[in-house]
């Protein structure tokens, strides 16, 4: 049995480069906490992971607090992360929380949703995107814990998770507590650069357990029909 999973993407034969850039493997066990403000990427970056794995092999959940499934399936195709075979096969299961919580349920209870999903967590490597969008009228720092010890459960059977958050949505202490429990940390921003403009950069703060080699920062775009692409000096390659 492998130790850690695969982040390649492979397409016509062709890599993207951002396996090799972030470790080329996520190790089994591993939680991954994806932090950023609104707009900054943080739901790209997912559906990339996200891909790469269905491709090598793994079955994945994924929980989203922005898209329906209709929205969720056209808008990975248009970056070209068509996901859909995979959700047809069964290898990927979907939920939206504008569907299955908000319409129903009071938003203090999604904590208890959440940990009572089983579904949810039946496949190898769970997304869960938004976090602070989804706990930020239920998490407190009082039951912080009874969330940390369940992930930590789950992860102890060798599975992935995957949680993005903005740091704007919920407490400094909060947001401190997962940087701290947290494996693997990636912080996305939006920064000025002379002479170029805007870009969106993604660091790598913390990687334990790295198996392989990982770039520290990485300046990245987002292309129709291409979706991440790495930036150098403002032109992509």
């Amino acid at each position: 049995m492998h130790e850690a999973k695969s982040l390649v993407l492979k397409r016509k034969g062709e890599t993207d480069g951002f396996a090799e850039r972030f470790g080329t493997d996520i190790p089994n066990g591993s939680l991954i906490f994806i932090e950023g403000k609104e707009g900054t990427g943080k739901s790209i970056f997912c559906q990339r992971f996200c891909i790469s794995l269905l491709q090598n092999g793994h079955t994945c959940s994924y929980v989203s607090t922005q898209f329906t499934i209709k929205r969720f399936l056209r808008q990975t195709a248009s970056v070209g992360y068509n996901i859909r075979h995979y959700l047809m096969s069964g290898k990927f299961f979907f939920i939206s929380t504008e569907v299955t919580l908000a319409e129903t349920l009071p938003k203090n209870t999604f904590l208890e949703g959440l940990l009572t999903c089983r579904k949810l967590f039946d496949p190898d490597v769970i997304f869960i995107d938004t976090l602070s969008t989804l706990l930020k009228k239920s998490l407190t720092e009082d039951n912080l814990v009874e969330l940390t010890s369940f992930l930590n459960r789950i992860l102890g059977t060798g599975k992935i998770i995957f949680l993005t958050a903005n740091p704007n949505e919920w407490s400094e202490e909060i947001h401190n507590a997962f940087k701290m429990i947290t494996d693997v940390h990636y912080r996305i921003t939006r920064e000025s650069m002379p002479g170029v403009g805007v870009v969106h950069n993604i660091y790598i703060e913390k990687f334990n357990g790295a198996k392989k080699k990982f770039e520290p920062m990485t300046t990245f775009s987002v292309k129709p029909g291409t979706g991440l692409s790495i930036e150098s000096s403002g032109v992509a390659f």
